[in-house]
């Protein structure tokens, strides 16, 4: 007979609790390491890969589902913050983005942030100058010299010989001088903007890749007046963002949300969807992402208080890569920028320094910021006869470089703009 049906009652009690505990506490344990080993992947793996990272978050949320890799990825984003800065501290105080042509890495300083004590925002709106006539009686405006005047340098390739984009590096964060934010100056007049899905992302109703045949990359009949291309947004599951293409709706829009929207004719506008924004016949494509960062000019006061599900599933103060998309208040200029350690708001002011009158996020993370921009080069690769090729060129030395980056399909959407 076992010898445990000798002892009393409170003695067989007492071992199957200790017992129990013993299973509670290395169920505990083992919850623990795999939480800690997920954060210490989530923080140490973008930093040596940005691709493996971002494959690691996306591989994590089919598993665990987006909420609780955003919490991790929030902690992840202090413990990359605090190795920046130490790395930054380390290398000398050398800034941790640059342009990709060296020959254009001068940093301009800009004013101080003016937040009010209160965490709330409202700085005077900074807003396009009128036509720069340059001591002519032609009334072309230059994308370089027109105000707000921020350090603009010509960039891309030169349209009907002129430029028709211009950008600067601006520092914008006094407790974190590893970082910077790049700013492209855009010339509507002189390129058009468009947008292209992914063939992947949003996710879209099947079929669709019959209506839009070179969908995930820029159409080759379009490849031969390409200037420059950059990210879009979020994936369906982070917001159900509404999207549509040449006419056909490939998410439905949400209202209150920010909004790119092109029209027939060319114009493009930004604005939040059912106030600024709505559908009508002349409308062609638009891509939403999030609310507003500027509306008006004046930043979004919401930007200021913590929060995880408005402007991404990761709280909207976390530093990371952060894109984002303006446009002056007469529609003349776009306006993207990109930060390599930015919160939300700060991305916010970056845009409205520019000029921004209205202005929304797109993607962020390292390895979904792109930006290129498109020339004919001598023909290297053995396997074409053809004499040249369009080979895209990273804005920033940061972003992944890729220089076929929307000439081949792409599983996520973006914008891309093309010469008149």
């Amino acid at each position: 007979m076992p010898r445990t049906q000798n002892l009393p009652p409170k003695v067989n009690d007492l071992k199957r609790q200790r017992s129990s505990h013993k299973w509670t506490l290395i169920l505990i344990s083992g919850i623990l390491t795999i939480l800690i080993s997920l954060l210490l992947l989530l923080t140490v793996v973008p930093i040596v890969s940005p691709s493996a990272g971002a494959d690691l978050a996306d591989m994590l949320r089919a598993v665990v589902g987006p909420g609780p890799v955003a919490v991790l990825e929030s902690i992840s984003f202090q413990l990359q913050d605090v190795y920046n800065q130490v790395r930054y501290q380390v290398s000398g105080d050398q800034s941790q983005i640059a342009f990709s042509d060296p020959a254009q890495n001068q940093i301009i300083p800009t004013y101080a942030l003016s937040t009010p004590a209160t965490g709330v925002a409202q700085n005077k709106p900074v807003l396009s100058s009128t036509p720069d006539v340059q001591n002519t009686s032609d009334p072309v405006r230059n994308v370089i010299s027109d105000a707000p005047q921020i350090g603009w340098q010509a960039y891309g390739p030169i349209v009907n010989g002129l430029p028709a984009m211009a950008r600067t590096l601006v520092m914008l964060d006094p407790q974190r001088s590893y970082t910077a934010i790049a700013l492209v100056r855009i010339d509507l007049s002189r390129l058009q903007l468009n947008i292209m899905p992914g063939n992947i992302e949003p996710a879209h109703p099947s079929g669709i890749s019959q209506a839009i045949p070179d969908l995930g990359m820029v159409p080759p009949p379009e490849q031969s007046q390409l200037v420059a291309a950059f990210n879009g947004g979020f994936k369906q599951v982070h917001g159900h963002y509404g999207m549509m293409v040449d006419g056909i709706t490939l998410l439905p829009p949400k209202k209150g949300m920010a909004t790119v929207a092109l029209y027939k004719g060319g114009q493009v506008k930004i604005g939040a969807w059912g106030t600024d924004i709505d559908q009508t016949t002349d409308l062609v494509a638009f891509r939403q992402n999030c609310p507003l960062l500027i509306e008006s000019g004046k930043v979004n006061p919401a930007l200021y208080n913590d929060n995880r599900s408005a402007w991404g599933t990761t709280e909207n103060t976390d530093i990371t890569w952060r894109t984002g998309l303006g446009i002056t208040q007469d529609g003349h200029y776009l306006i993207y920028s990109v930060g390599n350690g930015t919160t939300v708001a700060t991305l916010a002011e970056s845009l409205q320094q520019a000029g921004a009158n209205m202005a929304m996020q797109l993607d962020i993370h390292q390895y979904y910021a792109h930006f290129n921009t498109y020339t004919y080069q001598p023909n290297t690769d053995p396997n074409t006869f053809a004499s040249y090729q369009l080979i895209g060129e990273r804005l920033v030395q940061e972003m992944v470089y890729n220089p076929h980056l929307y000439l081949t399909p792409n599983t996520r959407d973006f914008f891309y703009l093309t010469s008149h």
